[in-house]
């Protein structure tokens, strides 16, 4: 247990470092109140166009190597959470969800025909949603199986579910992780978001911290690796409650444990419930930049003393050789990802595309002999080069041999003001093989990464930062 003068120097130390980040907002890298929108893709998720699937897709050729990475999407939760930004159906719906899968499968089917080939060979799976594991077992080992015939595993390196932690325990759970570890999948994302029971209220999780903690035994007894996701900022948390989930979930066995900010913004296809400017809470319900701030230095702080170190962005590890492949393929390398069912998207190396969030539109274009790409947006030379900038840099670096060989151009020649400034304010650093974030730098990892960005895709117009020298707008010339 942490002594009262542990907590007392933890909140010490956050406080001071808070004091960077107040003068990197006075210096106009941060919005006025401290608000962001995480860069996750690049142009950001929620600004694609509609499109036409066929005339979208109509210039699209496969990787030479023939390997894609795979995103599945299972849009059933028992109940929707407070921060949820997806669109989908709570409650058992086994009908819904049969229905769902025979749909999924010819989507897939689908693109089996529009690719020439029988089978997608990845180099990583990663099964999200929803709650890919909320169906009964057979049904899962019917989903599963039904997978197993459409994928050739030969190059495949790593196979992940994101899950709740509900799904895995007790004895159907039992026979689920059974399920998982007989069909090959390695490694699990537990959502427990909190290990405080009320707050857990606050979010509307179906489950309770024991529960939760019990999950991660589960997993961990079944061979897993594991990696269990909290969130900080969330109406309901305070410095205090805050220090005793980290106490517990260090105490776990842990090696991965990733940390996101709540987002308030849409992030997905359906805005969350909490919205600071619309939202039905009294003031102070939610916890204000400062307080987020201090969540988050306080944790890095506590993770650091325990022997964990930041191997993708927001995910610290204790063995950096255990991490998302799925994530590092597709963010770093920017490898092909295709992605199936609902608001399902598919990131290649010159285009982006999202799936319907309808399922009524989802089942009907699928009817229709139609891929139920909704949004889609082949990038302009503009946005390749600077997709190839976010993206790395946000989640490890920017390797400029691999960046050459993705553009055709030499990094040091692009940005030179803006990364000078950046640089001079502490906030990238360099050498002859790489571009990457200081510490301070991936503490504001989002932020900083947004100054590459078009104008036309900074998340806040320019008045809403300070007229600094680290406003994003500024030097925002690639050729310069």
């Amino acid at each position: 247990m942490l002594s009262r003068s542990e907590r007392d120097t933890l909140i010490h130390n956050a406080e001071e470092y808070f004091k960077k980040i107040e003068e990197l907002q006075k210096l106009g890298l941060i919005c006025d109140d401290g608000d962001f929108v995480p860069s996750v893709h690049y142009p950001p998720i929620t600004e694609y166009p509609d499109c036409d699937p066929e005339k979208y897709l109509s210039t699209y050729t496969m990787p030479a190597d023939g390997k894609m990475d795979i995103y599945v999407h299972i849009p059933f939760c028992i109940r929707h959470c407070l921060f949820c930004h997806y669109p989908g159906m709570v409650g058992d719906r086994l009908e819904e969800k049969e229905k769902y899968l025979g749909y999924l499968f010819r989507e897939m089917d689908m693109y089996l025909d529009r690719f020439g080939i029988r089978t997608i060979k990845p180099r990583s799976i990663l099964l999200g949603g929803g709650t890919p594991t909320y169906m009964p077992p057979k049904m899962l080992d019917k989903f599963l199986t039904g997978l197993d015939k459409r994928i050739d595993y030969s190059a495949m390196k790593q196979y992940n579910v994101d899950l709740d932690p509900n799904s895995i325990i007790g004895d159907e759970g039992t026979e689920r992780c059974q399920l998982m570890k007989d069909h090959g999948i390695q490694r699990l994302t537990i959502g427990v978001q909190s290990l405080n029971d009320d707050v857990l209220k606050i979010m509307n999780r179906p489950h309770g911290s024991e529960a939760a903690i019990e999950s991660v035994y589960k997993a961990l007894d079944f061979g897993f690796d594991v990696n269990i996701e909290f969130i900080y900022g969330h109406p309901g948390q305070n410095l205090e409650n805050w220090m005793d989930v980290m106490e517990k979930a260090i105490a776990l066995p842990m090696n991965e444990i990733q940390l996101y900010r709540l987002k308030v913004q849409a992030y997905g296809d359906r805005q969350g419930v909490i919205n600071r400017r619309h939202r039905g809470y009294e003031e102070g319900d939610i916890p204000d930049f400062k307080q987020t701030m201090l969540m988050k230095a306080i944790a890095l702080e506590m993770l650091e003393n325990n022997g964990y170190h930041e191997t993708l962005r927001r995910v610290y590890s204790k063995n950096p050789k255990i991490y998302s492949h799925y994530a590092y393929n597709q963010c770093c390398n920017q490898f092909d990802q295709v992605g199936f069912g609902l608001s399902a998207f598919s990131s290649y190396r010159d285009r982006f595309d999202i799936n319907s969030q309808y399922f009524s539109e989802y089942y009907g274009m699928i009817d229709e002999g139609k891929l139920p790409i909704t949004r889609g947006y082949v990038r302009t030379e503009d946005d390749q080069i600077r997709w190839a900038i976010v993206l790395p840099l946000k989640n490890t670096e920017v390797q400029k041999p691999r960046f050459t060989r993705k553009t055709g151009l030499n990094i040091d020649d692009l940005f030179k003001k803006k990364i000078q400034t950046l640089k001079d304010y502490g906030l990238l650093e360099e050498n002859e093989r790489d571009l990457k974030l200081t510490t301070l730098g991936a503490f504001v990892a989002d932020e900083v990464c947004e100054c590459f960005n078009s104008d036309e895709f900074k998340p806040f117009p320019r008045e809403r930062y300070a007229e600094g020298p680290l406003n994003p707008y500024n030097d925002n010339v690639i050729f310069s």
